[in-house]
């Protein structure tokens, strides 16, 4: 449902995501009770992007414009921003480049970055900016749980021939992970075991074949992939 009832009765639920302070108060507004499951580690990113913008810097948000975690960042940042313009989200580097000159005038850059995102990329942003920046002030926003399932799964992918990412190709860690993996090792990623016989020739020839998966990944889906490979 894009849009709330005028007056609502029952459970109105915020998903891990997060939501902006708008949509809270229009919860409430409403008559809705409200359950709030925003991850702890969500509400640390846009407790640290509404500081920075409260602050006076020009907050970077470091993470993909329409992950529904980085639409409530934004948000709360814009709420709190001097004008919305001084709340930008950089999905990479090329995006970053593509407000060079902006970044050259500000007096102060403040960074947050999406919990499921790459280390890499935060630094290679730290590399960029650094010489542009009078003043930059980055807030290590990675969940700890992402950084852990990234540096194992690199660590797996060093001593397999194949590596095998399970889980949703629209979840944002997920595909992370898949995106890390390559430059390392053959990697496919797939969303259930029935995906496997696409790679058949793939799965045969390794001698060795490592499985991660993204955080969201049921177990069940987990321990079918696994059954499946035994049958190759």
């Amino acid at each position: 449902m894009d849009e709330l009832p005028e007056n609502g009765e029952g459970i109105c639920v915020i998903r891990s995501h997060g939501a902006g302070y708008d949509v809270f108060e229009d919860i409430k507004n409403k008559g809705f009770e409200l359950v709030d499951l925003t991850c702890p580690d969500v509400k640390k990113v846009q407790d640290r992007a509404v500081q920075l913008a409260k602050e006076d810097y020009f907050v970077i948000i470091l993470g993909k414009d329409e992950h529904p975690e980085v639409i409530a960042i934004r948000a709360d940042a814009q709420k709190f921003a001097q004008n919305k313009e001084r709340v930008y989200v950089a999905k990479n580097l090329e995006a970053l480049k593509a407000i060079e000159e902006t970044i050259k005038k500000e007096r102060k850059i403040g960074i947050v970055i999406q919990t499921t995102q790459r280390i890499e990329y935060l630094k290679e942003v730290m590399d960029y900016l650094a010489p542009l920046s009078k003043e930059l002030r980055i807030i290590n926003t990675i969940c700890a749980s992402t950084s852990l399932r990234q540096n194992e799964a690199k660590n797996l992918a060093k001593e397999s021939d194949l590596m095998v990412v399970v889980g949703s190709k629209k979840s944002a860690n997920t595909t992370h992970l898949a995106e890390i993996l390559t430059p390392l090792t053959k990697t496919i990623h797939i969303e259930c075991d029935n995906e496997l016989d696409n790679h058949k020739e793939l799965i045969e020839k390794a001698d060795n074949i490592g499985v991660t998966a993204g955080a969201s990944t049921p177990d069940y889906i987990i321990n079918k992939v696994l059954e499946r490979l035994k049958t190759y």
